[in-house]
């Protein structure tokens, strides 16, 4: 069932690079500092705020009428060939509403233009539904390019690198939500593994994720509290790597 239409006949191909979109009115206009909501249920930490940037380079998008048990899979595989995802995160229903809404920040801004542009052209849906999207009234800039993504390859020991093992290490440590967690490949012989982490984000999440993983390599104390000498030096041999985005692949 399709809840919204992306736009209603879009008529002629907008050029990103020639205008913006509130110059088209597809999108509505926000200003370009945007308090923040009396509404919001979030922290007022810095990084939450809007920042002082004009609303034509802001990153974040806001996400309405999506299915109401929307999980991160089902809005994360909804986009491909946009951008590299900095942050994410789903609202579910309100009391009285029926859909749940979603923040997506890009990375840069030209990932969050191809994305708009998906969305205008009606090509991001999530499930059966095409959801609306608009500007989010909190400013993001831009992040440092970087082969930093919200996506951790880990490889080693399997005793530690599994989903169990490293689900109740994460969580002991910081918040995260996932979009899929896969085992790449596993040698019984070796008892080596190698995993894909695919984090919502990579702001306090898949960066949370490789500084915990950091600490306990190197033993520090309260990384590796209650952990006995063996489990300590498996961890030694844990390596991880950055791994592509899907959001920004084909």
């Amino acid at each position: 069932m399709e809840r919204y239409t992306a736009i209603a006949d879009p008529r002629e191909r907008i050029e990103l690079e020639l205008a913006t979109w509130w110059d088209f009115g597809i999108l509505p206009r926000i200003p370009d500092r945007a308090p923040m909501s009396i509404n919001y249920l979030g922290s007022d930490l810095p990084a939450n705020q809007s920042q002082n940037i004009e609303a034509s380079a802001s990153c974040s998008l806001w996400i309405t009428g999506l299915p109401p048990d929307c999980t991160m899979k089902d809005l994360l595989s909804g986009i491909r060939s946009a951008g590299k995802i900095f942050s994410c995160n789903i609202n579910p229903p309100s009391p009285t509403g029926r859909t749940s809404a979603a923040k997506i920040v890009f990375w840069d801004r030209a990932g969050t233009n191809k994305f708009l542009n998906q969305y205008v052209w009606g090509v991001f849906r999530v499930r059966d539904y095409k959801p609306k999207v608009i500007m989010n009234r909190i400013l993001v800039p831009s992040q440092t390019p970087s082969n930093q993504s919200r996506v951790v390859r880990v490889i080693g020991p399997d005793a530690i690198v599994n989903e169990t093992y490293l689900e109740e290490y994460f969580k002991r440590h910081f918040f995260y939500d996932l979009e899929e967690f896969s085992v790449v490949h596993h040698n019984a012989e070796t008892s080596m593994a190698r995993v894909e982490i695919r984090f919502s984000s990579h702001r306090a999440q898949a960066a949370a994720a490789t500084t915990w993983i950091n600490l306990a390599k190197t033993g520090r104390e309260n990384a590796v509290d209650g952990m006995d000498e063996k489990e300590k030096s498996l961890w030694k041999e844990v390596k991880y790597f950055w791994g592509p985005d899907p959001c920004e692949g084909p």
